[in-house]
């Protein structure tokens, strides 16, 4: 007796083979889509402030690679914000240490000077410690973007998610943000 007429179809199993294999083709579809949104949710690198995940909001106690530790908030009241103003004019400085590309054991560290006039930032510097070359090149691309991102904005604006695709970098900046802030309400 042949294959077709036992009515094997070369998938194994008969009849059963004919519904293994839409099995399988059904799991390659879902397996497919899912693929196509995991990657549809990847966005570029070029992300302006007010654009990230931190848009219109500062980092708070518990959020963010920065997270500070504090008091815990009531759930019924939104949490009190590190750079609610008003602030006073002024230049102010903050440094802030991280973990570098790849969690590699040297530490990084920007130092952020930034200057307020009338609740306005009108000129920011950061001057980066790279521990490797691929730092250092995050962090240059960094540093030639950020004035354009953030002066003559309020400090409350001047968060940014991945500048020039350096992510860890950008967190510490917000957290320099955070800790000027709060110098500035002196």
């Amino acid at each position: 007796m042949s294959a077709r007429a036992r009515g094997d179809d070369g998938s194994g199993g008969g009849a059963r083979g004919g519904s293994a294999g839409a099995a399988r083709r059904a799991l390659s579809l879902t397996g497919a889509a899912m693929a196509a949104f995991s990657l549809a949710a990847c966005g570029g690198n070029d992300t302006a402030p007010g654009q990230g995940e931190y848009a219109g909001r500062a980092q708070g106690a518990g959020q963010g690679p920065m997270a500070r530790t504090g008091a815990p908030t009531s759930a019924s009241a939104p949490p009190a914000s590190p750079t609610a103003g008003p602030y006073a004019d002024g230049s102010y400085r903050d440094t802030q240490a991280y973990r570098g590309v790849d969690e590699l054991p040297a530490d990084e560290s920007i130092d952020v000077s930034v200057t307020l006039s009338d609740g306005a930032i009108t000129d920011v510097t950061v001057t980066g410690h790279a521990g490797n070359a691929t730092s250092e090149n995050f962090i240059r691309g960094f540093t030639s973007r950020i004035k354009g991102a953030v002066v003559g904005k309020s400090i409350e604006q001047a968060h940014v998610t991945a500048l020039a695709g350096a992510s860890k970098t950008s967190a510490a900046f917000n957290a320099a943000i955070d800790a000027i802030a709060e110098q500035a309400r002196g």
